[in-house]
């Protein structure tokens, strides 16, 4: 934990600029796709129910991309070279790359909640 406090302020904010992008994007997206013609919502409805929760849901994956990589980046800079990872180490590595890059790329969310929305 104590190296996600030895990240730098600059990758730190552009995280939260686009985790809030990511978000951003999956209300909008949420409020295109998922429109019901016969359900007639009140505006705070939908914003209670569906926007801020799809919000942070995004956010939250989104953000949790960009730890995944600083992690792995300390992770790797604190094990030295591949080569002499343990296979533990390097499982942890691949696992981190690849939670950051789905989360960065706004995938993480549909990965989790695949096989649990009814199509």
């Amino acid at each position: 934990m104590d190296n996600l406090l030895l990240m730098p302020c600059w990758y730190f904010y552009i995280g939260l600029i686009w985790s809030t992008f990511q978000g951003t994007r999956g209300v909008i997206e949420h409020n295109r796709n998922y429109k019901d013609k016969n359900l007639k919502w009140y505006s705070w409805e939908k914003w209670v129910i569906l926007f801020v929760h799809d919000f942070a849901f995004r956010f939250i994956c989104a953000f949790t991309g960009f730890a995944s990589l600083f992690l792995s980046y300390t992770l790797f800079s604190e094990g030295g070279q591949l080569l002499t990872l343990n296979p533990a180490s390097s499982a942890l590595l691949i696992f981190l790359l690849l939670i950051g890059v789905i989360g960065i790329g706004g995938q993480l969310h549909y990965i989790i909640l695949l096989g649990k929305v009814p199509r």
